[in-house]
């Protein structure tokens, strides 16, 4: 048995190290009229990048080093001036994003805003009410944290009230694990920090189009997104799950109980607190004063340094972080993906591969169809690879073409992060897979509602984001 499955799993290897090398061939064997041959082989290196973001043989950060290999072997590229393409402003973004959520989780704050929510009067006096209630509080974390940090935070939560209850009401547990991650999904639109798609696709947009966006810009159309998401969410878990329990009596006692035996807010929770309350007021602060350094990426390290320098308590020297969270609190083979995948598309930018595919698939796609194929390609390109490699493939086609077309890109900034969220699959992202894994979702519940969920959410993202970034002029160009 041993002998099987140890020859099974070198042969599923073997297959995923193929799968690089052979899309590579395959790339350059098509003859590519006009292509000249180092952007032909640019795009080879990105069909293998691809192909192993997909079926990973290593780890995501290590095949997004690729070009620094092939590209100077092949002599399309000097080293140095591939490496310089992984200097990108969203390494320390995302860092301080990720190290926020991190202490946002450890300290205890999210638990008990959570709790607090979930205290207000009237708020879950009905299986479907909790639900729901469940499915906003999710949101709102999201906007602040990640959504994977969300599902391991109000999971857990969600299943402990659900269960204490009404026991054994399995619809109940399940639509309320769904209700967290539907919600962080949702939540994450709202904001450039709710999900890292978001500050992909607005650095690709600056790269690529010369457009620029603002915090309160990108929030004036993502608090809508997020808002129209939930009673599409909420119908959906409704009708095919409707929970057991209709009413929940002395619901609202067991949570106060609850939130009672959290105590007194630490220090910890208090610098963290500070720090959220710092970088919504920087954030904010462009729309009302004029301050050449303060943008949207600058933010998230301020916060990053004040959390490694803020005591944790007055009588202490152990810092709101530590040593240990810097390497526990930062998902670092998501990190370099997203620093690959900016890289790659710079080197495609500068090559010329990326002008000559606009130029090519300009004459075949209309202005009324691309917002509509980029936003139906990205959900079914998620299922397949992770969010963040469909989000950057997707963004490197399509945001050239879009100006080619006359079509503001902008639009499809919003669209592409806003669709690439899967929930259908446990396989599709850490958050569908987190969600799976806390057992009260069976994989034909998750892929039923998650395939409906994944269809109209797509198309309120789509249909939304066509009427409200013309409408709100919720970004323009440098």
């Amino acid at each position: 048995m041993r002998t099987s499955e140890s020859s099974t799993g070198w042969r599923t290897y073997g297959l995923a190290v193929l799968a690089g090398p052979t899309a590579f061939m395959a790339v350059r064997a098509v003859p590519l009229v006009g292509l000249a041959p180092e952007p032909h082989l640019a795009l080879g290196v990105y069909a293998w990048i691809v192909a192993w973001w997909v079926t990973r043989p290593v780890p995501w950060a290590v095949t997004s080093f690729l070009p620094c290999v092939i590209l100077p072997l092949a002599g399309a590229m000097p080293l140095s001036s591939v490496a310089a393409s992984y200097g990108h402003v969203i390494l320390p973004y995302l860092m301080g994003v990720m190290l926020f959520g991190h202490a946002f989780r450890k300290h205890g704050l999210a638990r008990r805003i959570a709790l607090a929510a979930l205290c207000v009067p009237g708020v879950a006096r009905s299986g479907i009410g909790l639900i729901f209630a469940i499915l906003v509080v999710s949101a709102v974390m999201s906007a602040v944290v990640s959504d994977l940090a969300v599902i391991v935070m109000m999971t857990p939560i969600a299943l402990s009230l659900t269960r204490s209850v009404a026991p054994g009401a399995k619809r109940l547990s399940a639509a309320a694990s769904l209700a967290v991650l539907y919600g962080a999904a949702a939540g994450g639109l709202a904001t450039p920090a709710g999900i890292v798609f978001n500050a992909l696709s607005l650095s690709l947009l600056e790269r690529l189009t010369g457009y620029s966006v603002s915090f309160a810009q990108w929030v004036s159309t993502g608090a809508i997104l997020t808002a129209a998401h939930f009673p599409v969410c909420y119908f959906i878990i409704r009708l095919m799950l409707p929970p057991e329990v209709q009413a929940i009596p002395n619901a609202r006692a067991r949570f106060l109980k609850e939130r009672e035996q959290l105590g007194p807010m630490s220090r910890g929770e208090r610098n963290v607190l500070f720090v959220l309350v710092l970088m919504l007021v920087l954030w904010i602060l462009p729309t009302f004063v004029e301050i050449g350094f303060l943008d949207i990426w600058y933010v998230p390290p301020v916060g990053m340094v004040l959390l490694f320098l803020l005591p944790e308590a007055p009588n202490r020297s152990e810092s709101t972080l530590k040593a240990r969270d810097f390497r526990e609190g930062v998902g670092w083979d998501v990190l370099f993906l997203v620093l690959g995948g900016m890289a790659m598309a710079d080197v495609l930018t500068t090559l010329g591969a990326i002008d000559w595919l606009a130029g090519v698939l300009t004459g075949n796609v209309t202005t009324e169809a691309l917002p509509w194929i980029a936003g139906l390609v990205t959900p079914l390109l998620t299922q397949l690879a992770s969010g963040a490699a469909t989000t950057i493939m997707v963004s490197t086609i399509f945001f050239p073409i879009a100006d080619a077309l006359g079509y503001n890109p902008a639009i499809l900034a919003r669209i592409i992060p806003g669709t690439a969220q899967a929930v259908a699959f446990p396989w599709s992202s850490p958050a569908s897979a987190a969600t799976f894994a806390f057992g009260a979702v069976g994989f034909g519940t998750m892929f039923r509602v998650g395939f409906v969920a994944t269809v109209l959410t797509s198309v309120v993202v789509i249909v939304l984001s066509m009427i409200l970034v013309p409408a709100l002029q919720a970004f323009s160009p440098v």
